[in-house]
């Protein structure tokens, strides 16, 4: 369930990376309260700053597109699955 770009082992090509899956809303409750998930919001700063989920963290598709994929150093926890979402 985590993205390519998220937590890459440094070991895999362009075109490997962990596996992105999708999963309800119920599962991604579950994960979050487990303490095994975080969520990330990759809409604009702004709209993240307007409203966003509980506890979620702000990482704009933008940056990400910026990086070629790749989050910046520190700024996603690499223990959790990620959770990206978008609205």
């Amino acid at each position: 369930m985590t993205p390519p770009f998220a937590h890459d082992s440094g070991d895999a090509t362009p075109n490997e990376g962990p596996a992105v899956s999708g999963l309800t809303a119920t599962q991604a409750h579950e994960l979050v309260a487990a303490g095994r998930g975080v969520l990330v919001d990759t809409r604009d700063g702004r709209l993240f700053d307007n409203a966003h989920a509980a506890g979620a963290l702000s990482l704009p598709l933008a940056t990400l597109e910026a990086a070629q994929g790749r989050a910046p150093v520190g700024v996603l926890p690499p223990d959790r699955t990620l959770i990206l979402y978008c609205a």
